[in-house]
Parts: C-alpha cells; structure tokens; sequence
C-alpha cells in the first residue's frame, strides 16, 4: 500500500500581530497592578487615618477615595465592629442629635411609608427566644410595656447587618424617650453572640437566638430550600404596637437605616407628633 503523507495545511494568520497582543498584555497587568496598588494605599490609609464626617470641606484625593470606598463596601478590615460602623458612617451621616421633640415637629423630614406585607396591620407572631445570657425574652411579655421595633440580621458575619445594630444603639435613647423598646434576631446561637460581644462590645438591647429560624420565617425573612428552590434570607423591621398589632414593616436585600422614620411612625400612632402631617 501506498503511504499518504499528511497535507501541510498552512497556519492562518491571526488578526492581530504577536508583539501587538504581548504588548496589549502588558498594558492590562500594568493596569491591574496599579488598580492593586492604589486599592492597597486606601486600605492601609483607611486602618490608620481616622475618619472625617463624610461633608466634610476639603477632603483629601485618599480620603474621597476613601469615601467612595465605604459607599461599595470595598474595604472591608476584617474587624466587624469597625466595618459595621464604617458601613453605618457611609449609608447614615450621624447619629439622631436633636431633642426628641425637635426631631418630632420636623414637617419637612418624610418618613418612608410601610412596605404593604401580609404581616401589615395583623397580630405580630408570637415567640419566646434566648439572648447570649440564658434569659428567655417573649414578644408577649415585651409588649407589656412597651412598643416594639423588632430587627432580623443575617448575623454578626455580617458587616451591614451590625451596622444597623449599631445605628439602633447609637439612638436608642431616643426609642426609650418614647417607650419602645427594641429587639434583634438572628440564627447565631447564643455563644456566637456571646463571644462577638465580648469582642466588639454589647448593645443596650436584647440580642436574641433563632437558632431554626422558625421566627424569621413566620415574619415572612427567611424561606428554606424546598423544591430545588435555594434558601431565601431577607433583612426585616417591624414596629409592633403594645397591643401586638404590625404598624410599619420593610423587609429586603439591605438593612433599614432610617431610624427617625420608626420614630415618626411609632409617635404617630400615639398622637405624640407636635405637628401631625
């Protein structure tokens, strides 16, 4: 038999010139590492240099950097208290500094109005749940003095979610000038909660565990895998009246912030309001 020698097909040219693509190379990796290197620079500017209010005139090229950083959530430190915070300090100017009064005859400020859930104007479910201590803290027994801004974080892995935490304790007095008091709930257990407190510090509210988060899902935050469909996790706030009734609810994909909105929503109801809209 004859061998058939095997045809010479020749290479096709590539559209763009070798030295052209190792130059293009080139131009990317050096663009990359200076995006490396300038991202490093505000980090380390970030660990070290305290934080101005974020209006404050003349701000420096690294601390505008710095400031646009915080907006995206792009220099996280590893230390939660201080990424919670620094999430707060870019989302949320200040803490609540006026008297309450002042801060309730306020026309111009408009609070957000309530998402319409199906929790709206019900009964609040009921629970008994554990803080970091052992004590068992109810909704019923809670409400018994008090109305109720009820908060559910992911937990304290979660920068944005603390932040809220620490909004809440940073304006706390102003809940408990109005009788309400507040409470948060996770999945964390109890010793988890307990050891970030001994870390970062305790709030001046309860902390609670849903270790199941059978309570998340009964306030319509949390839905498990079911039916090929992944688990669904959701931030809520709830204003609970004494009488045990849903005033004012806002679930979703990033904590509520808005602080002075709860405040006008639970003076409201109770004809507190110097000037009622």
């Amino acid at each position: 038999m004859t061998e058939i020698e095997p045809m010479n097909v020749p290479e096709l040219p590539s559209s763009v010139p070798p030295r052209r693509r190792h130059l293009g190379r080139k131009i990317f990796l050096a663009f990359l590492s200076c995006v490396t290197v300038v991202y490093g620079l505000i980090l380390v500017f970030h660990l070290l240099v305290p934080r101005r209010a974020a209006d404050a005139a003349n701000l420096s090229l690294l601390e505008q950097c710095r400031e646009m950083c915080l907006a995206y959530g792009l220099v996280p430190t590893g230390h939660l208290a201080n990424d919670a915070r620094a999430y707060l300090r870019s989302e949320k100017s200040r803490p609540l500094v006026q008297p309450l009064h002042e801060i309730l005859k306020d026309t111009a400020f408009k609070p957000q109005e309530s998402q319409d859930l199906p929790l709206l104007g019900q009964p609040a479910p009921k629970f008994e749940l554990s803080d970091d201590q052992g004590t068992i803290v109810s909704l019923q027994g809670t409400l018994k003095d008090a109305p109720v801004v009820l908060v559910f974080y992911y937990g304290y892995h979660c920068n944005h979610c603390v932040g809220q935490l620490f909004g809440l304790n940073e304006d706390l007095r102003r809940f408990v000038e109005l009788g309400t008091q507040v409470v948060a709930i996770s999945a964390d257990p109890p010793e988890l909660t307990a050891k970030r407190f001994a870390e970062y510090g305790r709030f001046d509210f309860p902390v609670l565990s849903d270790p199941d988060n059978k309570v998340a899902q009964a306030y319509g935050v949390f839905q498990p895998e079911a039916d090929g469909k992944p688990e669904v996790k959701k931030h809520g706030t709830f204003v609970i009246d004494s009488d045990g009734t849903v005033l004012w609810c806002n679930v979703g994909n990033k904590p509520f912030l808005d602080n002075q909105t709860l405040l006008t929503v639970i003076a409201r109801q109770h004809g507190l309001l110097e000037s009622q809209p």
